[in-house]
């Protein structure tokens, strides 16, 4: 056997093989056995000695070659037709006898299993599946952890600020915390791309990215201990690193999650929406940067620049609505090149990133389909004006900051705020609705009451939730029922009066830096805080609607086809009610009509007028109904 053939696997198990033979008849060994490359490798990452070298091959040897059962039983003088420590003791190089203790690197590694039940020299030794592949050149992932870790995929490319965040993370493995070494913590945006960004630091490493859910670490300790093992010992032989996601763990899972880091001393990237108090270090912090105007501009160019009919103009309006990680710009630019008739590329591709990005809101709030135009809305002039003039602020945004300048002479308070003041209704809603549709924008409706909790800074949590899902798309944000939150400003007689009015006043800095519109709805102008209400750039309220205002809204609100009888607007219009229950009778005295198969008249709005006012705890005053049967 030449040298070339010693030095493979195969080669090295008949040299093994012929050692036993020279062992059954007495023959002293001349020379040490050879290693091939992939078992010096193995040696080299556990720490392995000739002698346990020598056991993996004896192991192997028993996988590869069928020999090897008659030729260990002669070797060992029994009937033990398999490899044992006892038979590697007896017959192998420099034999000692700490290769078999469970923390020496064949077992602590897992490198071979032993029968422990037969005895702990006698019982058989297996070499473990994954490093018989390795040592015979097929490298993989140990199939124990399939289904707990996900390859992930290394991006093409990166804005600049993310590259800058890849390299903290490599050089934070390299030179950072001497307690964690092999460590960093990556806060912020979706998860998708700290995944992104950590594949990257890994790529810079020539390390590969596998990630893991933080609720798929064991509890129980000895399963957890099993798992980390495994990945080490996995770790070294892909190489990898590993990115650890943590959503909201319970306390136990939490607890798993911190024990399984502190066993792990390869590359690993804990990954977060926001930092977990921890009194252990997790090595270097690294904080998804936003993405600022020019790389966002780059970033929409590159992801259209093969996308038919969307000009520079098109782009532009799209930078300034959405703020959308590279992937989620990619996803929205598929999605436009595939449904794309040519006319509409950028319709589609605006509609493509409202899509994309209204996926973190919607289990945030209630989205509505704006489907009113302006012509639904009956209001004064004086409120119109300013509803428009809402929506130009909001249009124009970016040729005013950005092109004229204005951002960097201001700075602060660039939102675009709203505070919608008027009675149940009165339109508050229905002008929100108008407006979004007019801008082309998703309207979620977030119900303030359900926002507030009583625990110390819960409410401030979830408000931060709900902005930083909206400030993707610039979605239009309503804030319902805000006099849960707001009123006049309390003097602060206990840690709760100061909590709440530190959450009214997040509350505004998150609508001021806001980069949509963000309006707030109240029933109870007077009760809030003057304070507060210089912080809000409009404020709009809206009327009980007169008499003649009232027939407007009854005559918009009776479709064109559907069959009336002696409808009367102006004697509908008698009905002292908001636009709001208006709309609930005349559907109501719809339903009336059209069980009974007749034509919709006054006498259904009657009947569903009684109806509605006794909802409202009102009653009908003949004035209201003269003439009407």
């Amino acid at each position: 056997m030449t040298e070339e053939d010693a030095a493979t696997l195969p080669g090295a198990v008949r040299a093994l093989l012929d050692r036993l033979d020279q062992h059954v008849d007495g023959v002293e060994p001349e020379t040490a056995l050879p290693r091939p490359d992939a078992l010096d490798a193995l040696a080299s990452v556990f720490g392995l000695s000739a002698f346990e070298c020598e056991v993996l091959l004896l192991c192997a040897a028993a996988e590869l070659d069928a020999a090897t059962a008659g030729r260990c039983a002669a070797a060992s003088g029994s009937s033990r037709t398999y490899p044992t420590f006892s038979l590697a003791l007896a017959t192998l190089t420099d034999p000692h006898w700490s290769a078999l203790t469970p923390v020496s690197p064949l077992r602590r590694w897992r490198l071979v299993e032993l029968d422990e039940e037969a005895g702990l020299t006698t019982g058989r030794l297996r070499i473990d599946e994954r490093i018989l592949h390795f040592l015979l050149g097929a490298p993989y992932l140990d199939v124990r952890l399939h289904g707990l870790l996900r390859r992930a995929p290394v991006p093409k490319a990166l804005p600049p600020s993310y590259e800058e965040a890849a390299d903290r993370i490599a050089t934070g493995w390299a030179e950072g915390d001497p307690d964690a070494p092999l460590r960093a913590e990556l806060v912020g945006s979706d998860a998708r791309t700290r995944s992104d960004i950590a594949a990257a630091a890994a790529a810079a490493c020539d390390l590969n990215l596998y990630a893991m859910d933080a609720g798929d670490v064991p509890t129980d300790p000895a399963e957890r201990d099993l798992l980390a093992r495994l990945w080490q010992r996995e770790a070294v032989l892909l190489p990898a690193a590993l990115l650890l996601e943590i959503d909201e763990p319970g306390r136990e899972q939490a607890a798993a999650a911190e024990a399984f880091l502190e066993s792990t001393a390869v590359p690993l990237v804990l990954s977060s929406q926001e930092p977990r108090p921890s009194s252990r270090s997790r090595g270097e912090r690294v904080t998804v940067p936003s993405l600022n105007n020019d790389e966002q501009l780059q970033l929409w160019q590159r992801a259209f620049a093969d996308v038919p009919d969307v000009s520079d103009a098109d782009i532009g309006n799209l930078v300034a609505q959405f703020s959308l990680p590279p992937h989620v710009v990619s996803a929205a630019a598929a999605a436009a090149q595939r449904d794309a008739s040519g006319a509409n590329a950028a319709g589609v591709a605006w509609r493509a990133g409202l899509d994309e990005a209204r996926m973190g809101l919607d289990e945030l709030g209630r989205r509505i389909e704006p489907a009113a135009g302006w012509g639904d809305l009956v209001l004064p002039d004086r409120q119109l004006r300013v509803l428009r003039e809402i929506v130009a602020h909001v249009r124009q945004r970016a040729t005013v900051h950005h092109e004229w300048g204005f951002s960097s002479t201001l700075r602060n308070g660039l939102g675009v705020t709203a505070l919608f003041a008027g009675g149940s209704g009165t339109g508050k809603t229905l002008a929100a609705e108008v407006m979004a549709r007019e801008l082309g924008l998703d309207l979620f409706i977030i119900d303030l009451s359900q926002v507030v909790s009583k625990y110390i800074g819960e409410t401030e949590k979830n408000l931060r939730k709900v902005f930083d899902a909206a400030e993707r798309g610039g979605a239009l944000l309503l804030f319902d029922e805000a006099d849960a939150l707001f009123g006049k400003r309390s003097e602060v007689k206990d840690s709760h009066d100061r909590y709440a009015n530190l959450e009214v006043s997040y509350l505004l800095m998150r609508m001021e830096a806001y980069r949509g519109l963000a309006i707030l709805t109240t029933n109870m102008k007077k009760a809030l805080d003057t304070a507060f209400m210089r912080r809000i750039r409009f404020v709009v309220d809206f009327p009980f609607p007169a008499e003649s205002e009232r027939a407007d809204i009854w005559r918009k609100v009776v479709p064109e086809q559907a069959p009336v009888k002696d409808l009367e607007p102006e004697l509908l219009a008698q009905l002292t009610v908001a636009g709001g229950s208006i709309r609930n009778i005349a559907l109501s005295g719809a339903f009336l009509a059209a069980e009974e198969g007749e034509h919709l008249q006054m006498r259904h709005m009657l009947a569903a007028a009684h109806t509605e006012y006794l909802k409202l705890e009102r009653s009908l005053t003949p004035s209201e109904v003269q003439k009407w049967v």
